[in-house]
């Protein structure tokens, strides 16, 4: 998550005394005005629409059986094939709800470690490519060809890494579960260990690809993990505007950011932010936390957390909705909510609460599966 701009600062006091915090999906009456588009990152240079590049560069019919012996016997009827070389024609059927069960708590904290572990991943350090290699080699293990999806800004390159799941239907829509990979800190070229801030949701995304790939489902899933977001969310700003240009048809955008720090454990509460162009899909997740048991509080502020990653795809007329841990502490001054260690070196898995954590990426994973399956509701 970058730092606030100084114009959603300054109007956080005000928007505070306004704020409603609802459960149970009560919404807010009031609709915010987008921000101008002045806001909106501008790249050095937008690529002309095209592919992205790579990043690496019946059995046989069974005879007839002979007639037996003496002709007057019917002949025996042909043996059945071995069970081993017959394909289950039935494709495996998606439960959102029993997927979010499937969630493995020791892969999200391995991934979380091993980000950790690279000491930083700050955009203008080696870290970066390492962290990009990396998500890379972990999509290839699960199946996935990974794309990267290359931008300058500030005279620096930087990649969005990208792995599409193909949907069965005939014109099927596009998904989006987005996370950053980069990280920030006091000490960001040394140490930014970023494990909240976002080697959790980046863990998040690759659960899902694990659990997701097998299976059957309408709409492309594109799992994706943008870069430079610290730096202003480049990298959603330039996927944003290429599938503007493309003109996919992205029915929804889930961009977690933060979803690790949890002070009050078991008792907390996820957030699930969007604006007015997302409350469909605010209100799914909302349903399946409550399917799920996992509580959670429902904003509906297109100012609220004003830069992050989800705010560049509402901002091209995508519905996109950010699940994290802190809207409040971020948002309305004097809220009690603590901030934990973000953008700090003490940002660290062994301040998370990984047991409220893999419930809350099973919200998501389930979530993204019930959109993905081509359902319009629960």
């Amino acid at each position: 998550m970058p730092h606030r701009p100084p114009r959603c600062l300054a109007s956080l006091a005000a928007l505070a005394a306004a704020a409603a915090l609802a459960h149970a999906c009560a919404a807010p009456d009031d609709e915010t005005t987008p921000p101008d588009a002045s806001q909106v990152p501008v790249l050095d240079a937008v690529p002309a629409p095209g592919p992205i590049r790579d990043a690496a560069g019946a059995p046989a019919p069974t005879p007839d059986a002979a007639p037996a012996a003496g002709g007057d016997a019917e002949p025996e009827p042909n043996p059945p094939p071995d069970a081993a070389a017959e394909p289950d024609p039935t494709p495996p059927t998606v439960d959102p709800l029993a997927l979010a069960a499937q969630v493995d708590p020791d892969a999200l904290r391995r991934t979380i470690a091993e980000l950790e572990a690279m000491g930083t991943r700050y955009t203008y350090s080696d870290g970066d490519e390492r962290a990009r290699d990396y998500l890379v080699e972990r999509l290839r293990v699960l199946g996935f060809e990974a794309e990267l999806d290359a931008f300058t800004f500030r005279g620096e390159t930087a990649e969005n890494v990208i792995a599409r799941k193909r949907g069965t239907a005939d014109a099927p829509a596009v998904l989006v579960f987005s996370a950053h990979y980069d990280s920030t800190s006091e000490t960001p070229e040394t140490l930014a260990p970023g494990a909240d801030d976002n080697a959790s949701a980046v863990a998040a995304v690759l659960e899902a690809a694990r659990l997701l790939g097998p299976l059957p489902l309408a709409h492309d899933v594109w799992f994706v993990f943008t870069a430079a977001e610290e730096q202003g969310s480049v990298g959603s700003a330039h996927l944003a505007q290429r599938l503007a240009l493309e003109r996919f048809d992205v029915r929804g955008v889930i961009a977690p950011d933060m979803i690790g720090y949890w002070p009050l454990g078991d008792d907390d509460a996820l957030d699930v932010l969007g604006d007015m162009g997302s409350v469909d899909l605010v209100d799914r997740m909302c349903s399946v936390a409550d399917a799920l048991g996992v509580p959670y509080k429902r904003w509906i502020e297109h100012e609220y957390c004003y830069g992050d990653d989800h705010t560049n795809f509402q901002e091209r007329g995508f519905p996109a909705i950010a699940p994290m841990d802190c809207v409040e502490a971020h948002n309305i001054p004097a809220s009690g909510e603590e901030l934990g260690h973000y953008h700090r070196s003490t940002d660290t898995l062994d301040t998370l609460h990984m047991p409220f954590t893999t419930r809350v990426v099973g919200v998501i994973v389930a979530t993204l599966a019930e959109l993905a399956r081509g359902e319009t509701g629960r």
